[in-house]
């Protein structure tokens, strides 16, 4: 942990151990939780801290009480949405500014409560905001997040996640002071809005797709009948026509005698 040092105050740097691979965000989280009092960051009731943030974890080697394990794969999940209540500018983009790092901090706080209280919570690792970003013909600021999971038995996908999500932030409308858009929800590029008209058109069930294909085929089967029918007819009309001009004869009119005369 590093103190970043004002007028009268001292920089300190803290080498703290963990018996497994600890992500780095987890170790802040949690020490800035344990040492938030009111409005600013306390260690004990003597030493005000600011400027808190983890630059290194390293596993320790020479635990001989701990027998090694290893250690469950994580999973990955790009979570993005908007914030209609945060108006975006320069400062919050740039990763080194005090903007960025408070609403940062302050979404990271919101994301992780929001999982820890969820049915998946026993997945749930951490979440991390990676970028905001600005959006077309708008104000409102563009979040880029990734959560990490450890499904262990249980395999998690996008839309398990996405719905847990919507459930735990009033359908995607509200994490905690922040207001969202809606719409604007996604997970991993998941969102019903781009997937499920597509969706509920192609997951036909089996039986529809075999009363389509039985339709399809009787249209074609009537089509070669009519064909059928409408040839048989001209054939038949047309023998008709020669049969009665071989019984009739044909009338030629240069073989007309009464001209001879």
């Amino acid at each position: 942990m590093v103190s970043v040092p004002r007028l009268g105050s001292m920089l300190v740097t803290i080498k703290t151990l963990f018996s497994s691979n600890v992500d780095p965000s987890v170790v802040e989280q949690v020490f800035l939780n344990k040492t938030l009092n009111v409005s600013s960051h306390w260690l004990g009731t003597t030493y005000q801290l600011a400027d808190l943030h983890v630059t290194e974890v390293e596993p320790s080697a020479h635990l001989l009480t701990d027998k090694p394990t290893s250690s469950p794969s994580t999973e990955h999940f790009q979570l993005n949405f908007t914030v209609t209540n945060l108006l975006y500018s320069e400062d919050i983009a740039q990763p080194g500014t005090t903007t960025h790092q408070r609403n940062k901090r302050s979404i990271e706080n919101a994301l992780n409560q929001v999982f820890r209280n969820s049915s998946i919570k026993s997945y749930f690792s951490s979440c991390q905001v990676l970028a905001f970003r600005s959006l077309p013909h708008s104000n409102h600021t563009g979040v880029d997040s990734v959560c990490n999971f450890s499904p262990l038995a249980r395999r998690l996908d996008r839309v398990a996640i996405y719905l847990e999500f919507l459930r735990l932030t009033k359908n995607g409308t509200q994490l905690q002071n922040f207001t969202l858009d809606r719409n604007s929800v996604l997970v991993d590029g998941y969102s019903p809005n781009k997937n499920d008209v597509l969706a509920e058109n192609s997951d036909l069930p089996f039986w529809a797709i075999i009363l389509i294909c039985l339709a399809g085929l009787l249209v074609l089967i009537t089509c070669l009948i009519c064909c059928f029918l409408v040839t048989v007819c001209r054939r038949k009309k047309e023998g008709e026509y020669e049969v009665q001009q071989d019984s009739l004869g044909y009338y030629l009119p240069h073989l007309d005698l009464r001209k001879l005369q």
